[in-house]
């Protein structure tokens, strides 16, 4: 059994190999997280914009409602007139 691992620690091909292996392992989990954190920061960010489009939609919708009320009064004071 030694032996074969001896034979492993002179091949320098395989030890390149599991270099190489070893630096592509390396760099996919920086990489990993790197998205994890941007896939982070963009839903910190949608909610936010989701989170503001519905307050203007609700202040909207409060404007309308605004000018719903203030037009059946003006229909209800031109009958009051005629």
């Amino acid at each position: 059994m030694f032996g074969k691992m001896k034979m492993f620690s002179d091949d320098k091909r395989l030890k390149a190999a599991f270099v190489a292996i070893k630096t592509d392992m390396e760099s996919s989990a920086e990489k990993h997280e790197e998205l994890k954190q941007s896939v982070n920061d963009w839903i910190v960010f949608l909610d936010k914009e989701n989170r503001d489009l519905k307050m203007r939609v609700r202040d909207l919708e409060k404007k309308f409602e605004t000018l719903e009320d203030n037009l059946d009064e003006r229909k209800l004071s031109v009958l009051r007139t005629v």
